[in-house]
């Protein structure tokens, strides 16, 4: 009896180490989607790196509902909506996680709505096409102005500050550039004001003579672009090297590190709207920073500061909930009233949370804060 005794005893032992250390291990998981792979990888680094230093401060305060948080990834490759659709299906079906950060491009947030808005999961986002948050969806949260609020504020500040009314304007052929380029000839609309031109190119485009062309021929002396940090870049370059002395302003991507360091010197001078400013002198905004630069070694961008906000406004919001449910969770944002690194967040009935942006100039190879522009 003692011979069969002791293996049974220590087999217990080890059943019971098992269960205490899965006991400890328990997190609470919740999901990202973001670029990972393809040709806007590195602003999925740029995304990672602000989730992961988030949830580091997050678990170091006792994490989310007494449990370590933990964050799955998979790859939406950006502006592609079959690879988020199925990123979000993922997440979904096998991670079964209540909240996830991203997909950050409209388009991929336009085409995986149908996978959340059922209450399944929350995505919180960056994206910043206006549709986003007009489809709805219960189930959004953007924590980024919109892009009728960024055409508001450079349109005023072209009117004000750089007084011309000869404005052109130039999209990407997506969900993002036509709603932002409506958003412009709008604003532009409520000031009396026509374009010269209204020009768009495709993703991936590589050679804009043609629309450059016909912006110059209808003297236009600013050019309001709406597309990505690659295309925008070679827009601005391609302009100089024809001897086009436009003017140009545009939509976050023109403050991106990709369209800074494309662009080089031509991209002197160039204006547009962002919610996030490294340089940026507000106190949050620099404690993020030294906190960022310690961590990686490298200055934070947009990607970094939107999706460290968005894991900071997930884990107070699932806390706030006292669950892990959608439904719940999604309430508690109705109560969210926080200052983060982007904005002081409250967020109204249809998920946009974030009510300013951030007016830059390139001045030396780096962005420079104009003004903040409040609504």
């Amino acid at each position: 009896m003692r011979k069969n005794f002791a293996p049974t005893l220590l087999a217990g032992l080890i059943a019971l180490g098992s269960m205490a250390t899965a006991a400890v291990a328990a997190d609470v998981t919740i999901g990202a989607s973001a670029p990972m792979t393809g040709p806007r990888a590195l602003l999925g680094k740029y995304f990672k790196q602000g989730v992961d230093m988030a949830v580091e401060e997050i678990n170091a305060e006792g994490g989310v509902l007494g449990q370590p948080l933990s964050v799955s990834f998979e790859d939406d490759q950006a502006d592609n909506p079959n690879a988020a659709i199925n990123a979000m299906s993922k997440l979904k079906e096998v991670g079964k996680v209540p909240v996830v950060l991203g997909p950050h491009f409209s388009v991929a947030q336009l085409a995986t709505m149908k996978t959340y808005c059922d209450g399944s999961m929350i995505s919180i986002t960056g994206a910043s096409g206006v549709p986003v948050t007009q489809q709805g969806c219960d189930f959004v949260i953007r924590i980024r102005g919109n892009d009728n609020l960024q055409a508001q504020a450079l349109v005023a500040y072209a009117l004000e500050h750089l007084k011309t009314t000869k404005i052109g304007v130039i999209s990407i052929h997506d969900d993002f550039g036509k709603g932002g380029a409506e958003r412009v000839v709008a604003a532009l609309k409520d000031k009396g004001i026509t374009p010269v031109a209204n020009e768009s190119h495709n993703a991936g485009d590589t050679d804009f003579s043609a629309q450059l062309s016909r912006l110059s021929s209808a003297g236009a002396e600013l050019v309001i672009m709406w597309t990505h940090d690659n295309e925008s870049a070679l827009i601005v370059r391609q302009a100089r090297q024809f001897g086009l002395n436009f003017k140009f302003a545009g939509s976050t991507s023109l403050s991106q590190p990709a369209f800074i360091n494309l662009a080089g010197p031509t991209g002197e001078g160039v204006i547009s709207a962002t919610d996030f400013l490294p340089a940026n002198p507000d106190p949050n905004v620099k404690a993020f920073v030294e906190k960022f630069q310690k961590k990686y070694g490298e200055l934070p961008e947009l990607y970094a500061a939107t999706y460290y906000d968005s894991a900071k406004l997930a884990a107070e919001a699932i806390n706030m909930a006292g669950s892990t449910d959608a439904k719940k969770v999604r309430e508690a944002f109705g109560k969210i009233d926080r200052q983060g690194v982007l904005a002081h967040y409250k967020c109204e009935q249809n998920g946009d949370c974030n009510h300013q942006t951030n007016i830059i100039e390139i001045k030396n190879g780096q962005p420079n804060l104009l003004t903040v522009v409040k609504f």
